[in-house]
C-alpha cells in the first residue's frame, strides 16, 4: 500500500469520480484510476460500487477509510516535521508564566491555545525576571509572563511590556509563625527570624529592613525558586512575596501574610514581556490575548482583596 495509491483512494471518495479526483490531485484520469486499482488488487476486495452516477464505497471501503485518512494525516505531518528540522522554521511557542499566575489560568487559557494551533509546539520555562530578561533579548523566548516591581524596571529598556494585574508585596509565613501571634513583637521577629527571598529582590528588602532600624536580618536564603515553597517545613522563616498567595488556594491554611500596614512594599506587577521592536508570532499573540482573556473570567468570579486588574494601556509598536 503506497502513499499515493491511498490519497487517489480517498480523493475518489471526496469527488465521487475518477475524472474529478484527477483535476484535484492534477494528475490524468488514467493515473488515479491506476492507483485505486492497485490499492484494491493489493487488498483483494473492490472498494467502490461502480454505478452510472458514479462511485460509491462499498463495505470493505468504507472500513478502509478511517484507516486511509490517518495515515495520509500521519504522512503529512512526518513530511511537515521533517522539512520543519531541515529549514529550521517550525512552529513552536517559548514561553515563561510567573508561579504568581494561579495555574487554572495557565490550564484554561492552554486549552483554548490548543483548539486553535493543536500542532504548535509549546515551550515551557520559570518565569523569574532573573531567568527570563536574557532570553527575551537573545530571542530565546518569544513571551514571557513576569512579575516586577518598580526597583527591577530600569533593566527593561529592550523589552516590550503590557500589564496584567497587580499585587501587594509584603512578608509570608506560615500560618503558625510566632510573628502572628497576638501580642507578637514584630520588630523583633523581622530581625530574628530567617528570610526567603529571589536574588532579585534582595536589595530591595535589605534597603526596607534598614529602614525601620534592621542593620541586617540574622539569616538570610537567596531561593532560586518559588520563596514560598522554600517555606515547607520552615515555621520560623519569612518569605518576601505576593501577598495575593495569602488568597491562593495552593497555600489556603498554609501561609499567612503580615498586615501591609505594618511592613509597606511597593506593589508588584505581572505583566507580559517580548522584546521591543520584534512583532509577536500568531501563537504568541494568541497565547498573550488568551491568557488575558481567561485571566479577566477569574477575576470576575469573586472579590479579589490583594490582586488588582490592570487596564490594558495600548503599546507603542
Amino acid at each position: 500500500m503506497k502513499i499515493r495509491q491511498v490519497k487517489a483512494f480517498l480523493a475518489v471518495v471526496k469527488t465521487g469520480s475518477v475524472r474529478r479526483a484527477s483535476v484535484e490531485l492534477n494528475l490524468t484520469q488514467s493515473t488515479v484510476a491506476k492507483a485505486v486499482s492497485q490499492l484494491e488488487a493489493e487488498l483483494g476486495s473492490p472498494l467502490f460500487e461502480r454505478s452510472a452516477k458514479g462511485l460509491r464505497l462499498n463495505e470493505a471501503g468504507e472500513s478502509l477509510l478511517p484507516y486511509a485518512e490517518t495515515i495520509v494525516a500521519n504522512a503529512d505531518k512526518a513530511a511537515a516535521a521533517v522539512s520543519a528540522i531541515a529549514t529550521g522554521h517550525f512552529d513552536k511557542l517559548r514561553l515563561s508564566v510567573t508561579p504568581t499566575l494561579p495555574p487554572c489560568i495557565l490550564a484554561d487559557a492552554m486549552t483554548h491555545f490548543r483548539s486553535r494551533f493543536p500542532e504548535t509546539k509549546v515551550i515551557f520555562s520559570s518565569g523569574f525576571l532573573t531567568d527570563c530578561l536574557s532570553q527575551l533579548v537573545t530571542d530565546k523566548l518569544d513571551l514571557s509572563v513576569v512579575m516586577i516591581g518598580d526597583h527591577q524596571r530600569e533593566s527593561l529598556a529592550a523589552l516590550e511590556e503590557e500589564p496584567l494585574f497587580e499585587v501587594d508585596q509584603g512578608v509570608i509565613a506560615s500560618a503558625s509563625h510566632p510573628i502572628f501571634k497576638p501580642g507578637a513583637d514584630v520588630h523583633h521577629q523581622l530581625a530574628s527570624c530567617e528570610w526567603l527571598t529571589t536574588v532579585g529582590d534582595e536589595p530591595l528588602l535589605l534597603s526596607k529592613l534598614n529602614s525601620i532600624g534592621i542593620t541586617a536580618p540574622r539569616s538570610l536564603t537567596i531561593c532560586d525558586f518559588y520563596g514560598i515553597d522554600a517555606l515547607n517545613g520552615r515555621h520560623n522563616a519569612l518569605s518576601l512575596s505576593p501577598l495575593s498567595v495569602a488568597e491562593d488556594e495552593r497555600y489556603e491554611n498554609r501561609v499567612s501574610a503580615l498586615p501591609a500596614s505594618l511592613f509597606a512594599l511597593p506593589p508588584l506587577t505581572i505583566s507580559f514581556f517580548h522584546r521591543k521592536g520584534v512583532e509577536l508570532s500568531t501563537p504568541a499573540d494568541y497565547m498573550r490575548h488568551t491568557i488575558r482573556q481567561v485571566f479577566d473570567a477569574w477575576y470576575a468570579t469573586k472579590p479579589r482583596h490583594l490582586v488588582r486588574r490592570i487596564e490594558r494601556r495600548e503599546s507603542a509598536q
